[in-house]
């Protein structure tokens, strides 16, 4: 049970990050995506509604992460490169990677962005939230 709350604090933490990177490209003048996709709506109008669907997703991505983190045990793998759990942290760490190639491509620009959002993944999934789960 310890890993579930993990996982939602952690999902949590990441929606936080998440918001405050879709009101950065929101407010963005220069995107144009906005204006096109929503030509007579501001932009705070649209980051609203997106940063309560992030909440709503990575909390609920975080309670499957540590549902599976407890039904998988994978507290009791080895560790690797400080993280609690190998397989876990090279999983998300899969995970993090994956979508990079596609974002690179539509928004090259903000690649700092994109990196910084799937290093913190890896951070709050990978090592925050077993520890928080051990700790508990």
């Amino acid at each position: 049970m310890e890993a579930v709350i993990a996982g939602w604090v952690a999902g949590y933490a990441m929606s936080m990050l998440s918001t405050l990177a879709i009101v950065f490209l929101a407010v963005k003048s220069d995107l144009g995506a906005v204006g096109r996709w929503f030509p007579d709506t501001k932009p705070m109008f649209i980051a609203l509604p997106a940063s309560m669907g992030t909440v709503l997703i990575w909390t609920i991505i975080g309670l499957v992460i540590g549902s599976l983190y407890d039904v998988l045990e994978l507290r009791d793998q080895a560790n690797f490169l400080g993280g609690p759990s190998g397989p876990l942290l090279a999983g998300l760490g899969v995970m993090a990677v994956l979508p990079l190639p596609f974002l690179l491509l539509v928004l090259r620009r903000y690649w700092w962005l994109w990196c910084g959002l799937s290093a913190s993944f890896v951070g709050l999934f990978g090592w925050l939230m077993p520890l928080l789960a051990e700790r508990w």
